[in-house]
């Protein structure tokens, strides 16, 4: 590393926190890593950008860096992001609307940014999108004859990111494609029936394991669903490695949902990889029989995507993703 290293900075801004990273320009490379409790999301905007500009500066001088060494920043963050014309990272400026921080909402990012690190070009980016940077610079972008890449976040909720030749595609929300349009489905958080969501997700997995302890009454289900978590997925999952029928089937059809979603996503673009990452996707083993049976039945395209889940260390991917924007953004800069 050089004597005066170029410094990117990456974000990954959260309900509950607020993970950073510093990156090397030259080399890509992650230097120092921390998180920063939210506390409260709801408090004024600029208190909350205030405390994640002075973590920053913090974990800059506890490396010997510099304020005006730091050359790119890029935002990731859950919610919608503005104006409303903007498209791509070195558009958006501010989160629109965020439920988990809703301080933030409206708040000028890269105008607070610019008066901070006056050295830095900022960019702003969807977090399930950022996962999708990570994927493509650091993960399974890399293998040979990855040209489409699909990838889903499976938490709370279900994000996602298409990323086709190392360009990100910008959709609407994946994870809110509908995959059952009757009368009877479920609604989403969105107010809509039938969402994937509403069927691949934490809030899905506590409705589907009451469902399903009607049709398996000896299930270890009985006793999960009388904690105080509910049918929490962790619970589930353990008790369907061990054999539990009635668990199995709950991860079974969360992997038929999952599977309709990507049978949709093959019409569209052919992904050659789907990356699952998120606390559900460590349960991947249990719903890929589920994925596989669905698309199995494709006839017109039968080429199969690899399913798998993500490679990149636990609560890592928003920040290397953050960071992977940020320095690709400032080395792919046009000229001044």
């Amino acid at each position: 590393m050089s004597q005066s290293p170029l410094i990117a900075v990456g974000f990954d801004l959260g309900g509950t926190a607020c993970k950073l990273g510093l990156f090397d320009v030259e080399t890509g490379n992650l230097l120092e890593h921390t998180a920063s409790p939210v506390k409260d999301g709801k408090r004024p905007g600029v208190d909350l950008f205030n405390q994640l500009c002075d973590a920053a500066e913090g974990l800059l001088r506890g490396r010997g860096l510099r304020p005006e060494q730091v050359v790119s920043i890029c935002v990731a963050s859950a919610g919608i992001l503005g104006p409303e014309a903007a498209r791509e990272p070195a558009e958006f400026d501010r989160i629109v609307f965020s439920p988990n921080i809703p301080g933030m909402n409206g708040f000028n990012i890269r105008e607070g940014l610019q008066q901070r690190f006056p050295t830095a070009i900022t960019f702003l980016e969807n977090d399930a999108k950022a996962h999708g940077w990570a994927e493509w610079f650091h993960g399974a972008g890399r293998q040979p004859g990855v040209h489409v890449l699909v990838g889903f976040t499976l938490g709370t909720g279900l994000g996602g990111f298409l990323v086709i030749d190392g360009k990100m595609s910008r959709p609407g929300e994946l994870g809110h494609i509908r995959i059952d349009t009757s009368k009877n489905a479920p609604f989403c958080g969105c107010g809509v029936r039938g969402c994937a969501e509403a069927f691949v997700s934490k809030v899905a997995i506590r409705r589907i394991g009451g469902e399903v302890l009607i049709k398996f009454p000896n299930s270890k289900l009985r006793e999960i669903g009388k904690s105080p978590e509910g049918y929490d997925p962790l619970p589930i999952a353990k008790a369907a490695e061990s054999g539990d029928e009635g668990c199995r089937h709950v991860y079974d059809l969360v992997g038929r949902s999952l599977g309709k979603l990507i049978w949709n996503l093959k019409r569209v673009c052919r992904p050659d990889v789907v990356i699952c990452s998120g606390n559900i996707a460590r349960s991947l083993p249990l719903m890929l029989p589920g994925i596989q049976a669905v698309l199995e039945e494709d006839r017109l395209l039968p080429r199969q995507p690899v399913v798998q889940a993500t490679s990149l260390g636990p609560g890592q991917a928003g920040i290397i993703g953050a960071g992977a924007l940020a320095v690709h953004g400032y080395r792919d800069r046009p000229p001044s």
